[in-house]
């Protein structure tokens, strides 16, 4: 999952948008402040999300361990 850190040449105003796993990003982005909808990206994290990565020690979900082992 992409982050964009975004700005919008309106207002000035810095915002991030997630974009989910195997979507498209936007063609348009909105502006979280004032609403216009010519923010534009300025810099893309294109680091897997931690909850995309195979589940391991520490997992937020299930802490690395089997679900069949409950």
């Amino acid at each position: 999952m992409p982050i964009y850190e975004l700005q919008c040449p309106k207002c000035n105003h810095q915002f991030k948008g997630l974009v989910m796993a195997n979507t498209q990003a936007p063609k348009e982005w909105v502006c979280s402040h004032c609403d216009s909808h010519e923010a534009k990206p300025i810099h893309v994290y294109e680091n897997i999300h931690p909850l995309e990565n195979e589940h391991a020690a520490g997992c937020p979900c299930c802490g690395g361990t089997s679900r069949n082992n409950f």
